[in-house]
């Protein structure tokens, strides 16, 4: 039993393990490192009509590999936590499951509802605030706001902007700035 610093008396070892080391974890991190590599080898077979500068496959062989490094970080965390340990996990495993439920909602909005609508990056930054709301309670709001607007600007300022590569959503931002900057 770990000593509660707060006072209240001792916890438990599986209240005091952070969420997300359960065999669940593992299984998450398995799935999305084989969905990685398959987006990133997929992105690879995508012609280049004139080069990599212009390959449509480009958005998906970085999204498929920045995504199999960070799925490889949660399963070496997860392993070196104890998920592999033969321990009660029952209600993580419950916690997880309900985890990936909402992610999975927060995704099918994201896709079939924002990008329907509205051009990427006000979609993308909904939706990040979104999912660092849920997934990141005790993150500082200045922090969420900053990487949920930042990240998407990037986004389309590298696809679009520097690769001339066409993002998901109704509308170019991009291209509107553009007009903004000339016409003032």
């Amino acid at each position: 039993m770990a000593e509660d610093k707060t006072g209240g008396g001792a916890r438990s070892e599986r209240e005091s393990a952070p969420p997300g080391d359960g065999p669940i974890s593992v299984v998450i991190a398995v799935g999305l490192l084989a969905v990685s590599a398959y987006v990133t080898i997929q992105g690879f077979r995508i012609p280049q009509p004139e080069g990599w500068q212009t390959a449509p496959g480009m958005l998906a062989i970085l999204l498929g590999s920045s995504l199999f490094v960070m799925a490889l970080v949660l399963l070496t965390r997860a392993i070196r936590n104890g998920a592999l340990s033969q321990r009660d996990s029952d209600n993580q495993t419950d916690s997880s499951f309900s985890r990936v439920a909402i992610a999975l909602v927060c995704i099918g909005i994201f896709y079939f509802g924002l990008l329907a609508y509205l051009p990427f990056e006000p979609a993308a930054i909904v939706f990040l605030l979104a999912m660092t709301w849920i997934f990141w309670p005790e993150g500082k709001l200045w922090i969420k706001v900053t990487v949920a607007v930042c990240l998407p600007i990037f986004i389309s300022l590298a696809f679009r902007g520097g690769f001339g590569i066409p993002l998901p959503g109704q509308g170019n931002l991009v291209l509107f700035a553009q007009y903004l900057w000339v016409t003032w």
